[in-house]
């Protein structure tokens, strides 16, 4: 008695503990496998078999079975149901193709991916979901053939927004023009939130920043404390130079909105548009800031923010702290141009001829004439510029040419473009500046034949040339 009671027991705690789950080929088979599948059981296939023989005719079905494989990772349970589901329908089940190209794009097999949708869209072509599946994963090989076969899309079903899809595959893509002009034939009140991100991307990265701006606005009308749509509309509105609309969006992005990460670019535009609007002491905090977060895979570089911020200080005529910023720029910068360089040159310049100091002045001019010394000799392409600047710099130091200090420096700029016959107009200007000092120091010095030299070489680039033909005129 003892043995039966607890054989009977067990039969009883085993019907407590596996479910009664239904096998009758209606939709309830699709839960109750869904039910099995969770439960993880050691003897799968042996509990599958009696939902695969009472729904083996049942395309629908048997589809929904392999999606519930699918979902929960097993994928070799999926690919089986979607075969037994085109068995079912003679091959004809269109979403059965979906699934195994859904199988094939987990594996990273686009190629595979791409043409088991196809299939889907043979045998059923306005189902939307497999020329999207196939644009998606056939974008990795060929973007414009992806956008193609949405195209197919466009046809067969002219009310799903292809455009919008595409736009997506070219973003995705890294296409950002051909995004850009996708998503731009989209009424921008028909595009979701994804769709308006990515549409605000591209319009800004592209330079269209009132688009960009209406798509921030426009999410921001369902979205008002999204960071990425309150980040643009601030960027957007700088480079608009609407720059009191950005100032507002700097204080909502850094106070009024969720999960925003603020980085060094997000600091840098908000110094511009403070810098724009003459607020310097915010400006420069915030140039701080972006320093302090900057690093070498930062978007924007660490000498980019040094040369701005070395900018502004000499827009507000500091000129030790111009130098200073513009020094770390030159350092942190690789690859420097001879334009990078000669930048030191110029501050070095303006700072001399703003100064009141007679001493000041001079060291300043001497400070810039070092560095295109040095660039003539790092820079031989540029030697002819390099000469003409300097001998620009040495006549400032030199009252009325009492000392000639810009005159061997003139005299190689001639000797360096008097023989040349394919000079450009700004070289003719050189050429022509030279000779003009040339011509007055040989004519202060009482070298009146050597000023009529000179004279004549002027007219032969410019004959109508004022003081020129005046020292002609002499007797």
């Amino acid at each position: 008695m003892k043995a039966i009671k607890y054989l009977v027991m067990g039969a009883l705690m085993l019907g407590f503990g596996t479910p009664v789950l239904a096998q009758d080929g209606s939709k309830a088979d699709v839960d109750a496998v869904k039910q099995l599948i969770s439960s993880k059981p050691a003897d799968l296939d042996k509990q599958m078999k009696p939902f695969y023989k009472a729904n083996k005719k049942n395309a629908e079905n048997l589809l929904a079975i392999g999606r519930a494989f699918y979902e929960a990772n097993d994928t070799a349970h999926a690919r089986e149901y979607a075969q037994h589901a085109l068995v079912a329908s003679k091959n004809k089940y269109a979403p059965a193709y979906i699934l195994l190209g859904d199988i094939a794009a987990l594996a990273d097999d686009g190629g595979g991916a791409a043409s088991w949708y196809d299939q889907a869209i043979y045998y059923d072509k306005t189902l939307a979901e497999a020329y999207r599946k196939y644009a998606m994963v056939y974008r990795k090989i060929d973007p414009r053939g992806a956008a193609q076969k949405l195209d197919e899309l466009k046809v067969n079903c002219p009310e799903v927004n292809v455009d919008a899809i595409k736009g997506h595959i070219f973003m995705v893509a890294g296409d950002e023009k051909s995004a850009y002009n996708e998503f731009k034939k989209v009424p921008i009140a028909q595009l979701d939130k994804s769709y308006l991100n990515e549409f605000a991307r591209a319009s800004y990265f592209q330079g269209h920043f009132e688009d960009a701006l209406a798509a921030c606005e426009q999410g921001l009308k369902d979205k008002p404390r999204n960071a990425t749509f309150t980040r643009l509309a601030m960027f957007s509105n700088y480079e608009l130079k609407n720059y009191d609309a950005a100032k507002g969006y700097i204080y909502k992005y850094f106070n009024e909105t969720d999960s925003a990460k603020y980085s060094e670019y997000d600091h840098y535009y908000s110094a511009l548009v403070y810098d724009a609007l003459g607020e310097q002491e915010n400006a420069f905090g915030e140039y701080d800031k972006a320093l302090a977060l900057v690093n070498d895979s930062s978007m924007i570089k660490k000498w980019a923010i040094l040369k701005t911020l070395s900018d502004a200080y000499l827009k507000n005529k500091d000129y030790a702290k111009a130098t200073d910023y513009y020094k770390q720029m030159l350092a942190a910068k690789k690859d420097l141009t001879y334009d990078d360089e000669e930048g030191l040159a110029n501050i070095y310049t303006k700072d001399g001829d703003a100064s009141a100091d007679p001493a000041k002045k001079i060291e300043m001019i001497k400070k810039a004439d070092e560095v295109y010394a040095a660039l003539t000799q790092k820079y031989p392409t540029q030697e002819v510029y390099s000469t003409y600047m300097r001998a620009n710099l040495n006549n400032k130091l030199d009252n009325n040419m009492e000392k000639s200090l810009a005159k061997p420096y003139y005299e190689k700029l001639a000797s360096l473009l008097s023989g040349r016959s394919d000079r450009t107009k700004g070289q003719d200007t050189m050429l022509k500046t030279a000779y003009h000092y040339l011509m007055f120091n040989s004519y202060i010095n009482k070298d009146i034949d050597g000023a009529k030299a000179f004279a004549e070489k002027i007219l032969q680039i410019d004959p109508e040339y004022k003081a020129a033909l005046e020292i002609q005129a002499l007797k």
